[in-house]
């Protein structure tokens, strides 16, 4: 998408992960003109390399941080009933190996100590689990904690190591498709406010005393008017400051990697279920089935340059010694890893602290209009994937104060995308699939297939394939017409865009070469790419692959 020379806009946000996504809906739902900018795709950067968890932080309450858990349990309970196509629930399991240990370094945590607890007790986590049900019980859908003994965690998960004395389990959620969700926000505000605009592939250059100047990938330039401005960059927020000609450091950013591993066995011990674990270095890891495939994390390395960000041997050798002290019964090793993939989260500048302990809590600091610079520039600081919506919500409270408009709408309990009209029970999953067989002649099975990927979106792809839909050779789950429609409808600018952003193709481990071409083929055709950009992004998309997802398609 191009924009004339120049246009106005109520607010320019720059950087469209989620809490830019969530930030523009939330205007756009309000009735302002936005326009929301990304250098890369959207939701590519830190929002594309999350846990993949929809949690309440459960560890927050060690550094004491409630009214943070609260919030957080509140916001899962929303996106548990907003987004119910891509939130689920996750039952977890946390293995205990002692009694009472963790008790005094936790305390000490709770008053202010900078060194994370390494052990945590049957004592402290029941304690911490009572806590956890409490501040989730507003809006809660999800059942309430238990303490399980050493022979009945034994029973339920064989696998896991004997050196346990008990096991608690309690509910999260998880979200299947993070990048399909960031999507899903920026096309609800463009629904909300037909005359806002999303651009991608984007570079804010500078500023000038009216202006920013927007460069695109192709070379396309243009300038924007905007009354307020909001760098929603994440660990890029710094740089781009500087751009805009204001300096000072906010982000203190960690790195967390992950791996995505093809481990049958290990699938079969996990049921459905994550295991909340703790490393021989007292490190929270995580690993649950997410896909077809489990998913491990993750690691919290002070790092700085988010554009040179992977995961490395040693983190991957972490990890597989994890699993090994977990399911001693098991085997891990590197080839069975199909993905990896790392981000820097963008926590606020907090040098001293060690990084399990930085807040994951968000602060929203405002620079005011200068000589140089008409309009107050806000950088959205920290945050959790979690809490978007909340966060969203309140910098939006600030911003309408400063223009002076008012709130037309809450979001509390808002669809998000393909979650509106989902069908949330057997029965009205049946129907909703039967009245959308009429209407599209697409098949059953499909369209539930179909549904869970897209929610309700679905049946506007139902659409496109109708009765024959065209499979592909070698992503046989997916159709010509499907991908078709995605790259017509969903922004798509280069081939890593559909492959690891608008489907979980790349990321559960169905990539070949043959694949990567089928769908090169499609999007040539639907784009209209020379021979020579074709072949171009093929190649970019191996290198990019290669060089940070640990995927060799050579």
């Amino acid at each position: 998408m191009t924009l004339d020379i120049q246009e106005e806009f109520d607010v320019v946000i720059i950087g469209a992960g989620i809490n830019g996504a969530g930030l523009f809906r939330e205007l756009c739902a309000q009735g302002l003109r936005c326009l929301i900018v990304d250098k890369s795709d959207y939701g590519s950067g830190t929002s594309a390399a999350p846990s993949r968890l929809i949690h309440g932080g459960l560890k927050y309450l060690e550094t004491g941080e409630f009214r943070l858990v609260a919030e957080s349990t509140y916001e899962r309970n929303l996106l548990l009933r907003n987004a119910p196509h891509l939130v689920k629930p996750l039952a977890t399991v946390i293995p205990i190996y002692s009694w009472i240990r963790g008790i005094v370094p936790a305390t000490k945590t709770l008053f202010g100590s900078t060194t994370a607890p390494r052990s945590r007790g049957a004592v402290l986590i029941k304690i911490g689990l009572r806590l956890y049900d409490f501040y989730g019980s507003k809006a809660n859908v999800m059942p309430r904690h238990r303490l399980l003994s050493r022979r009945k965690a034994l029973t339920e998960l064989p696998a896991l190591t004997s050196k346990i004395v008990a096991a608690g389990t309690y509910y999260d959620a998880f979200i299947s498709a993070p990048e399909r969700l960031v999507l899903e926000l920026i096309k609800d505000g463009l629904e909300f406010s037909p005359t806002s605009r999303a651009v991608n592939w984007s570079t804010v250059e500078k500023a000038t005393p009216d202006t920013l100047s927007v460069t695109t990938s192709h070379g396309h330039s243009f300038s924007v008017g905007p009354k307020f401005v909001v760098n929603a960059c994440g660990p890029w927020i710094d740089g781009a400051n500087r751009a805009l000609g204001i300096q000072g450091k906010l982000i203190g950013g960690t790195k967390g990697s992950h791996i995505v591993i093809d481990n049958a066995e290990l699938m079969t011990q996990l049921d459905g279920r994550m295991v909340y674990f703790e490393s021989d270095d007292g490190r929270i890891l995580l690993v649950f089935p997410y896909n077809g495939k489990a998913l491990v994390g993750s690691t919290d390395i002070p790092a700085d340059d988010p554009d040179e960000v992977y995961c490395t041997d040693e983190e991957i050798e972490y990890f597989l010694r994890g699993l090994n002290e977990l399911f001693p019964a098991l085997t891990f090793d590197r080839d069975q890893i199909v993905y990896a993939y790392a981000g820097i989260r963008p926590l606020p500048n907090s040098e001293g602290v060690a990084p399990g302990l930085i807040s994951r809590d968000h602060s929203a600091p405002v620079e005011p209009p200068t000589q140089d610079r008409t309009f107050p520039v806000m950088s959205l600081v920290g945050g959790k994937w979690t809490t978007f919506r909340g966060f969203s919500e309140s910098v939006a409270d600030t911003i309408l104060g400063s223009l002076k408009a008012r709130r037309l709408k809450s979001t509390d309990t808002l669809p998000i995308g393909g979650g509106t009209g989902m069908p949330t029970d057997e029965s009205s999953r049946t129907e909703w699939i039967r009245k959308a067989s009429e209407l599209t002649k697409n098949t059953g099975t499909r369209l539930n297939v179909l549904l869970d990927r897209y929610g309700t979106t679905a049946v506007e792809i139902a659409e496109k394939e109708g009765a024959a839909p065209t499979f592909l050779k070698h992503l046989p789950d997916y159709s010509a017409e499907e991908l078709g429609w995605i790259a017509a409808e969903e922004h798509v600018v280069h081939l890593q865009d559909i492959l690891l952003r608008r489907t979980n193709i790349a990321i559960t481990g169905q990539l070949n070469l043959e694949a990567c071409r089928e769908v090169q083929r499609i999007l040539s055709e639907k784009l209209g790419w020379t021979s020579e950009r074709s072949d171009a992004e093929l190649q970019d998309l191996l290198d990019f692959l290669g060089r940070y997802h640990a995927v060799d398609l050579h």
